[in-house]
C-alpha cells in the first residue's frame, strides 16, 4: 500500500439539513456529535433500522456535514441515518485507535437511546467511506479499544456493514502508521488481521485503480472473509480510483448500497 494522501477538502455543502445533533459522548469537556436524519413519514414509536455512517479523511480530517448528502438518501429508504463525529488524528494528539473507540461507542450510544431515535436496536447498520469505512469494518471485527465509560452491557457489534473504498489492511499504510504513534501495533487494528467466521454480512465498493487501498487487498480480503462463511459482496469499478468515480459510477454505487440495506432490512 502506498502511503496514504488526504482527500480533497470535502465534497460541497449540502442543502440537507439533520432533523437533530445530539451530543454522543464527552472527552474532556468536549462534545462528539451525532447528526440525526429521522425517515420522513414514519412515527417514531415504528421502530426502524438504524444507519451509521463514518465520514472519511484519513483518520485526520472531516467532519460529519460530508455524510448529510448520503444520509438524507438513506432516510428515504424508511431508515434513521446519523452521520458521526469522531476524534480526527494528529500526532501528539490522538490517533485512530481513539476514532475507532468513538466509532464503537456511536454503536453504542445508538442502541442505548434507540426509544428516542425511533431505532430498532437489533437492526443496525453501520457503514463509511475510506477511513470511515475502516472505523465501521473496526466495530464488527476488531477486539478491545473501547472507551471505559461506555456500558458494556451494549454491543458495538452492526447487523450488516455498507463500505466504500475502506482500508482493510491499514498495517501496510505509512500514514496509518505514523498516526498510531507507537500507540498500539497496526496490526491490531487491520481488519484484514482479525478474519473470523460469524461477521455480519457486509457489501464493498471498491475501484480498480484505486491509488490509496490497492484493489488486490480488498481481493484477498472478501475471499477470506467468503472461505471464513461469511457474506462479503465486491462490487468492483473498472478504472476508479480512490476519489475519483464517474457520474455513472457514483449512481451505480448508490443503487448497489440501498439494495444491499433492503435485503438485510426487509
Amino acid at each position: 500500500m502506498t502511503e496514504t494522501t488526504l482527500p480533497p477538502m470535502g465534497p460541497p455543502p449540502s442543502k440537507h439539513k439533520p432533523d437533530k445533533v445530539k451530543v454522543y459522548k464527552n472527552i474532556a469537556g468536549r462534545g462528539l456529535t451525532a447528526h440525526v436524519f429521522f425517515s420522513k413519514g414514519i412515527n417514531i414509536s415504528e421502530r426502524i433500522p438504524g444507519y451509521l455512517f463514518f465520514h472519511p479523511g484519513g483518520w485526520a480530517m472531516g467532519e460529519p456535514e460530508w455524510g448529510y448528502d448520503l444520509c438524507y438518501h438513506i432516510s428515504k429508504l424508511g431508515v434513521v441515518a446519523i452521520s458521526f463525529e469522531y476524534r480526527l488524528s494528529s500526532i501528539g494528539g490522538d490517533s485512530p485507535a481513539d476514532a475507532v473507540s468513538d466509532a464503537k461507542s456511536a454503536i453504542r450510544w445508538t442502541r442505548e437511546h434507540s426509544g428516542e431515535l425511533g431505532i430498532d436496536p437489533g437492526m443496525i447498520l453501520a457503514g463509511g467511506i475510506s477511513a470511515g469505512g475502516h472505523l465501521a469494518l473496526c466495530t464488527a471485527m476488531i477486539p478491545g479499544f473501547d472507551d471505559p465509560g461506555d456500558n458494556m452491557d451494549s454491543s458495538a457489534m452492526p447487523q450488516a456493514l455498507a463500505l466504500h473504498t475502506a482500508p482493510v489492511n491499514p498495517a501496510m499504510d505509512n500514514h496509518f502508521i505514523t498516526l498510531l504513534q507507537g500507540k498500539t501495533k497496526p496490526e491490531d487494528l487491520s481488519p484484514f488481521h482479525h478474519v473470523k467466521g460469524g461477521l455480519p454480512p457486509m457489501c464493498m465498493i471498491q475501484g480498480t485503480a484505486d491509488e490509496i487501498v490497492p484493489y488486490d487487498s480488498i481481493e484477498v480480503f472478501s475471499r477470506r472473509m467468503q472461505e471464513a462463511g461469511n457474506q462479503c459482496a465486491l462490487y468492483s469499478f473498472e478504472g476508479a480510483g480512490h476519489f475519483s468515480i464517474h457520474e455513472t459510477d457514483q449512481a451505480r454505487a448508490i443503487r448497489l448500497i440501498d439494495e444491499f440495506i433492503l435485503s438485510v432490512i426487509k
